[in-house]
């Protein structure tokens, strides 16, 4: 649907597209899965410890309305965080052309940030592997610098294989600044 919306320039071939590594959503989907588990998890340690323990006589079959009704809330809460963790995933994308970098940032459901770089402006472009899992599993953060103001500057957290990717990045770039360098008269 985003991708789908992208205008590419005349000629202009996409070298690959990218997503953030699984791992990123699993990890993060975990913490819902344990949120669900949650009140679950509460209710049966309170059937299960007997009332002589606790502090107060709670007979929760006389509140059984109140507590499905605040464990569906719960489940509902859960479900629309785990939701927005999948389209924040799904929607962010690295869509790497032979002319230019784009980058799509879903920060939240309504607020995205498109960011496009041409390959001709880019200065410095690096990788950060850093840790057990990710190193492992190989994801990890990829760093760029273009010519211009402090804006300039973009990161991502949790790009699948950094340093292939930079290395397509770097490659393309150089394609393109040898294209620009026998043609001058090019329209960028």
């Amino acid at each position: 649907m985003l991708f789908e919306k992208i205008q590419l320039e005349p000629d202009e071939k996409i070298l690959t597209t990218v997503r953030k590594h699984w791992f990123i959503i699993i990890s993060e989907l975990f913490g819902i899965f344990i949120m669900i588990l949650l009140p679950f998890i509460l209710l049966f340690g309170l059937t299960i410890i007997p009332n002589d323990t606790l502090l107060a006589n709670i007979d929760l079959s006389h509140h059984t309305a109140l507590i499905i009704y605040l464990i569906s809330f719960w489940l509902l809460l859960a479900l629309m965080a785990g939701f927005a963790i999948w389209t924040h995933y799904f929607l962010d994308l690295w869509i790497v052309t032979d002319r230019r970098i784009i980058v799509v940032d879903q920060i939240q459901f309504f607020n995205r940030n498109v960011s496009i770089f041409r390959l001709e402006r880019l200065q410095d472009i690096e990788f950060v592997v850093n840790g057990i899992i990710p190193t492992l599993l190989n994801f990890g953060t990829i760093k760029a610098q273009t010519a211009g103001a402090h804006e300039s500057n973009f990161a991502t957290h949790g790009l699948p294989d950094p340093r292939n990717l930079q290395a397509t990045i770097q490659k393309a770039m150089d394609e393109r600044l040898t294209v620009l360098h026998r043609y001058p008269d090019l329209d960028i």
